[in-house]
């Protein structure tokens, strides 16, 4: 069997291996959570959405008792501290305020 591997670029900033689920920030392993993992790959794979918390809980988060809008609130912000290393003026994971989230490479 034969599994084709998927790796999603975006400049030279960021690298998501769909395959081996793994994720490069500018060429470094950074190791995410199993809910952080499928919240970048999901804004990743439609860059120019927007994404409202609602959407992104139902999609990413399987816990039932984590099924409170403010908790992709921290899963973000857990996000961004791990992919957005020294990069203060650049963000990978943008705000939409009044609206939820998008990928901003």
């Amino acid at each position: 069997m034969l599994i084709e591997k998927k790796v999603l670029k975006f400049k030279d900033e960021i690298e998501i291996d769909t395959v081996s689920r793994s994720v490069k920030v500018r060429g470094k392993d950074v190791f995410l959570t199993n809910t952080e993992y499928k919240l970048l790959l999901m804004m990743a794979s439609n860059p120019k959405r927007v994404f409202t918390r609602e959407e992104l809980l139902q999609k990413v988060v399987e816990d039932p008792c984590e099924k409170f809008d403010r908790v992709i609130d921290s899963h973000i912000k857990n996000l961004r501290q791990k992919i957005e290393v020294n990069s203060k003026d650049f963000k990978i994971v943008k705000t939409v305020y009044g609206v939820g989230y998008k990928f901003g490479i």
